[in-house]
């Protein structure tokens, strides 16, 4: 006999043996209780009980807002995929999702999880490219199989007197800046509250399972920075940023290849470089000439028939307005603060 039951994520983090739990950083406890106190989401855990033991199981937010209402597997993530044991799990999980919160879009991130992609309630929204990189062979492999394209970069950085150092808090505060910057002129989007990096600086960094590395030109002026967690035998290339009017000194190339030096440094297994756009053509070509493999992330959504609770335009004109050119940097700190925690 097959039981669904619902707890809060952390009831169940505290009674309840979660199998795979950490089988990557986004379904981690920590990534989830860094996400709860950023965002104060309302994570619960959603499974099936078949023969007194857990069989499968999801975990989901709850976003009530004046933005939109949806059940999100899960918010502020790549990727989220379910542990599902049986394929008929994910309609059981659909069912009592939908006899919750029957005026509530539900929205699943996929990478892996091929059972949620075969269940014919859900559509596909859109895509993302995803890459990841064995970095278990020697390091002269590692480079050798880069693109040339690649290469020339990293090159190209170290004889221009780029340095790349492991940072401390202080630079910190240098990563935002910049990562403010870039979000805002050429994104247009709102950039993570300084909050959300403080909060993974302590969880992450402090704890020894994160780095920031830091690139500087010859006159020790920081130019760019990535934050790489760590979670299992998985390195995360997590955030990225550079100062735009630098970009001739190659800062992402030599960043990407210390990532992958940190990571044979610590014994680790794979890089896993996130996601990307289909439209960000640049991007996905700097994960390929890594040797990185690609594969696809699938976003997928169920809307209820007579669901209508959602105000987009109202995000896209405050967006637009906060990222204007003139809008000083303070008034975008303060729209992030109070924005980020309704785009979940």
């Amino acid at each position: 006999m097959s039981v669904v039951k619902t707890v809060l994520l952390k009831e169940a983090l505290e009674t309840l043996q979660l199998p795979e739990l950490k089988r990557n950083l986004f379904s981690s406890p920590e990534w989830l209780v860094v996400l709860q106190k950023t965002y104060d989401l309302k994570l619960f855990v959603m499974y099936v009980e078949r023969e007194g033991r857990i069989s499968s199981y999801i975990v989901y937010s709850v976003v009530k807002n004046f933005l939109e209402w949806k059940i999100c597997v899960c918010s502020y993530c790549d990727y989220f995929d379910g542990h599902i044991e049986d394929p008929r799990d994910w309609q059981l999980f659909f069912e009592e999702l939908r006899a919750q919160y029957p005026h509530y879009r539900i929205a699943v991130r996929n990478l892996r999880d091929e059972t949620v992609r075969g269940n014919q309630n859900f559509k596909v929204l859109s895509k993302e490219r995803f890459h990841i990189l064995d970095v278990r062979p020697d390091l002269d492999r590692l480079w050798k199989g880069t693109h040339d394209s690649f290469r020339s970069p990293v090159k190209q950085a170290t004889k221009a007197g780029v340095v790349v150092k492991r940072c401390g808090k202080d630079g910190l505060r240098k990563f935002y800046g910049l990562h403010l910057k870039l979000r805002k002129n050429k994104y247009r989007l709102f950039p993570q509250p300084y909050r959300f990096f403080d909060i993974i600086w302590r969880d992450y960094v402090d704890q020894g399972q994160g780095v920031l590395l830091g690139a500087f030109d010859k006159d020790g002026r920081f130019i760019g920075g990535t934050v790489f967690l760590i979670c299992g035998n998985t390195l995360y290339y997590k955030f990225n940023t550079s100062d735009r009017d630098c970009l001739k000194l190659r800062p992402n190339n030599i960043l990407m290849w210390e990532g992958i030096k940190f990571a044979k440094e610590r014994n680790l297994e794979f890089l896993d470089m996130g996601s990307s756009g289909y439209e960000q053509t640049g991007l996905v070509m700097f994960k390929d000439h890594t040797g990185a493999r690609r594969l696809d992330i699938t976003h997928l959504g169920f809307a209820p028939p007579d669901y209508k609770f959602s105000q987009k335009r109202i995000l896209k004109v405050m967006t637009r307005t906060f990222t204007l050119p003139w809008m000083p940097n303070f008034m975008l700190k303060l729209g992030s603060h109070l924005i980020y925690p309704y785009l979940a």
